[in-house]
């Protein structure tokens, strides 16, 4: 099956065709990106660049996959050209890759079938730009109602998926992104865009790329709740002791951290995690130095090694609160910043901004003529500059596991297989397997994780028909919609042309090997074929069709055999029930098809051999020979209308012809003496008459044709 379905892919098409994360509807589109979704934005690496993995599915055969990038807005991104990303994709699944320079793009691609584009499709808005975390507590999860200002670059993007509430140690549903609206909950914990859209513009202006945003900060944390979480214990929260909620959900705070690593990070790749906390470490904490310093490269540390990967880190310098800083978060902050080789970068230094603050005590906000929000995105914007651009070392996205769709031997379920390099697998469907059958429609896909719990989400197979295809009906092209007759037969130079009315996400697989909607054959033998889906599957076969193939057709040669007749002679017989001929006078075709014609123009003849042949059912079929050498005649005006030979006879046998076409004509036999020794009615004189005279004694005698209209006489003389 194997080495068909190979043959499928890269025989057929050529020679017979000249076209996000959901469960979707009956499709008639010949292609479908299903990944990446729209403001899916990809961290490039410090060139400027990074790999866009796309992957999607298609739903009529196609040999080979294109894709590129066109900017969105001129000037935001360098186009690039149609590149083939996949060659033979095989089971309705196709993957590929491109790497793409920062910008804002229209991802598109084509398929292709036998040289022709057979359909595309496009996703608005895919990115290759900046990818950030932001985590911490309240000055970094933000406030609905605080005056936060939304982003104005479309580029500028968010998560939409919201774990504020379900405190969910699951990963995200299929991941989905929004513009960073002024009151976007920028999943899973960030409440408006707070000082991020501000931050947003001002990069996307800057670096002319996309923004997005995770935000998986939590308001009143303090650094030993992230660091007690992210070793599975349980954390109280220091502002609500003695409650039922002073204990953070299970894993909290710093699942929501970590998921988004695993996760997020994973898919789109990671810039850096830009921390602001410290304030509460503060007041009422006031934390020592060391204690904060330990604890905040504890969790960097920790984030590293449940990842496996270097995520950058950005520190804010935070510690004012109530009206209070402390010169030990501050310090501590510092320390990390400055440990050697870290990869943690220094954020903003917060403490004199907007001082005192907009609700009096920790939190930023705007007002008129005191944005404090707007100087906090615009301090974010001062620490990430250019030096930090070239020197953070990003993650890149990881590479998208593939898929592989085989039919199993029955054809009527498929085998969906993932690598084996992953340590859990988890389909939509609930099965928990590297390796899973399939015998219904529906969408499939899995999320797999490598043994750090880094996420990795296989294509989507879209499986929209039947599994197993119906059995084709054959029929002639010439006879589309009719099936075919299980007799068949074509002359030697003809060829039979077969064709079945299929499905668009099928071909067929002929009997002779062939793979392809149509088979022209010329050969005698017997055919039959099978649908061959985009899945790989076969149905049964369909009824056999038995090929005659008839022998060439010899060419006549002619030769005048009377004053006005000509005639066609065949080398070899046809075998035909049937031979008729075609004459050509001077190329002009002429109302006569027998062997012998009558002929009365002066010019060049040629002939040509027509035999039909019937098969037991009935049907005929005509062959026609090429057309013969010419054969030239001339017109002999002295005979006078009635021609007779051989004159003299010596058998008695002789033929009459007459120049014109007569009825009910009369043939006597008369001595010289004018007795009347014979007579015989020939009904259509057209051709030559044969008359027999050989009961005659030796002498002379007249032969009359005479017709309503005509009466000629001639001698003819019988030797002994």
């Amino acid at each position: 099956m194997k080495n068909l379905y190979t043959r499928f892919l890269g025989l057929l098409l050529v020679s017979t065709l000249t076209s996000s994360f959901c469960a979707f509807a009956q499709n008639t589109q010949p292609i479908r990106i299903t990944y990446p979704g729209s403001r899916a934005v990809f961290q490039r690496e410090n060139d400027n660049t990074s790999i866009i993995y796309l992957s999607g599915n298609y739903y009529q055969p196609v040999d080979s996959i294109q894709a590129r990038v066109v900017a969105e807005v001129t000037g935001q991104g360098l186009n690039t050209n149609w590149t083939t990303v996949q060659r033979n994709p095989s089971g309705g699944v196709f993957q590929g890759s491109l790497r793409v320079q920062g910008g804002w793009y229209r991802l598109e691609v084509q398929a292709f079938a036998g040289g022709t584009v057979l359909g595309s499709d496009a996703v608005r808005k895919v990115g290759v730009g900046e990818v950030f975390i932001i985590t911490g507590q309240s000055n970094a999860q933000g406030f609905q109602g605080f005056g936060a200002v939304g982003a104005a670059d479309d580029r500028v993007n968010c998560v939409t998926y919201d774990n504020s509430k379900a405190n969910s140690l699951a990963d995200p549903p299929a991941p989905s992104f929004q513009q960073l609206s002024a009151d976007a909950l920028i999943g899973p914990r960030g409440q408006s865009a707070w000082c991020w859209g501000v931050l947003g513009d001002l990069i996307a202006k800057q670096y002319n790329v996309p923004v997005l945003f995770i935000n998986t900060a939590w308001q009143g944390t303090v650094i030993r709740n992230w660091k007690e979480s992210s070793d599975g214990q349980i954390t109280k929260n220091i502002f609500a002791l003695g409650t039922p909620d002073e204990n953070f959900p299970t894993g909290m705070p710093y699942a929501n951290l970590v998921i988004a690593l695993r996760y997020y990070a994973s898919l789109q790749g990671l810039r850096a995690v830009l921390w602001q906390q410290g304030e509460n470490d503060n007041v009422p904490l006031h934390s020592t130095r060391e204690t904060y310093r330990t604890d905040m490269q504890y969790l960097v540390n920790k984030t590293r090694a449940d990842l496996n990967r270097y995520p950058a880190w950005v520190l804010a310098r935070s510690s004012y609160n109530a009206g209070q800083t402390s010169q030990d978060i501050i310090q501590a902050q510092n320390d990390v910043i400055n440990t050697y080789n870290n990869n943690v970068f220094a954020g903003p230094y917060t403490d004199n901004i907007q001082v005192p603050r907009y609700e009096g005590q920790v939190h930023f906000g705007n007002a008129p003529g005191n944005e404090g929000l707007n100087q906090l995105g615009q301090a974010w914007f001062n620490s990430l500059n250019a030096v930090f651009f070239s020197v953070s070392q990003p993650s890149r996205p990881l590479l998208q596991p593939t898929v592989t769709v085989a039919c199993n031997t029955n054809n009527n379920a498929l085998t969906l297989s993932l690598p084996s390099l992953y340590s859990s697998y988890n389909w939509k469907t609930g099965q928990q397997s590297q390796t899973i059958s399939v015998s219904s429609t529906g969408t499939y896909q899995a999320t797999l994780k490598d043994r750090y719990g880094n996420t990795y989400l296989a294509p989507t197979v879209d499986v929209q028909s039947a599994i197993q295809p119906v059995t084709p009906t054959l029929t002639l092209s010439s006879q589309t919609g009719q099936a075919a007759s299980s007799q068949q037969q074509i002359c030697a130079d003809s060829v039979l042309n077969l064709t079945a009315n299929l499905p668009d996400n099928s071909v067929l697989q002929w009997s002779n090997g062939f793979v392809g909607k149509s088979l022209a054959v010329s050969t005698a033998g017997t055919y039959s074929a099978r649908t061959l889906n985009v899945y790989g599957c076969r149905s049964g076969q369909s009824s056999n069709i038995t090929l005659t193939v008839r022998p060439k057709v010899p060419t006549p040669s002619i030769e005048q055999v009377g004053t006005y007749t000509l005639r066609a002679n065949l080398p070899s017989s046809t075998g035909a029930q049937l031979d008729r001929f075609d004459w050509r006078r001077s190329g002009e075709l002429i109302p006569q098809n027998g062997a012998e014609v009558k002929v009365v123009v002066s010019a060049n003849y040629t002939a040509r051999t027509k035999s039909t042949f019937t098969l037991s059912d009935g049907s005929s079929l005509t062959c026609a020979s090429a057309y013969s050498s010419p054969q030239p005649f001339t017109f002999d005006s002295s005979i006078g209308g009635v021609s007779v030979y051989p004159n003299p006879t010596a058998d008695g046998k002789v033929t009459i012809e007459t120049l014109e076409n007569l009825v009910n004509a009369q043939v006597a036999i008369f001595s010289m003496d004018g007795r009347q020794l014979s007579t015989s009615l020939v009904p259509v004189f057209d051709n030559r008459q044969a008359v027999d005279l050989g009961g005659l004694a030796p002498g002379e005698y007249l032969i009359q044709v005479k017709s309503e209209s005509f009466n000629i006489s001639r001698r003819v003389i019988v030797n002994p």
